[in-house]
């Protein structure tokens, strides 16, 4: 049987020793994630592709400088039209939204909406 003086998961010493033990543990985590982790993630991505960069880096001759600046300028086209189409179809739902909310609702969804980050 236990005695009156031993540590027992009842005991609310041991709780709060465990507790602290916890957040220790998670602040350290957190500290380290948000230090080394997103540190290297961050680091991976690419700077951005010009052909500037390209030419320089590469030592492009004039034929594949024509051809890598009509590819970069499909891409900048595909972008903007992947872009538009976004933009369209966040518009028809946010107007499916409003369509089914009382005035008081309309008017509180447009506070939220405009404090949403652009």
């Amino acid at each position: 049987m236990l005695q009156n003086d031993e540590a027992s998961w009842s005991n609310p010493k041991v709780l709060v020793t465990l507790l602290v033990i916890f957040l220790c543990g998670a602040a350290f985590g957190s500290v380290l994630t948000r230090r080394y982790i997103h540190q290297r993630i961050d680091n991976r991505h690419p700077v951005a592709i010009t052909l500037q960069n390209l030419k320089a880096e590469l030592n492009l001759t004039p034929e594949q400088e024509k051809i890598i600046t009509k590819e970069l300028d499909d891409y900048v086209k595909y972008y903007q039209n992947i872009q538009e189409e976004w933009q369209d179809v966040a518009a028809v739902g946010k107007r499916h939204i409003f369509d089914v909310l009382t005035p008081e609702q309309k008017k509180r969804f447009n506070e939220i909406f405009d404090q949403l980050p652009r």
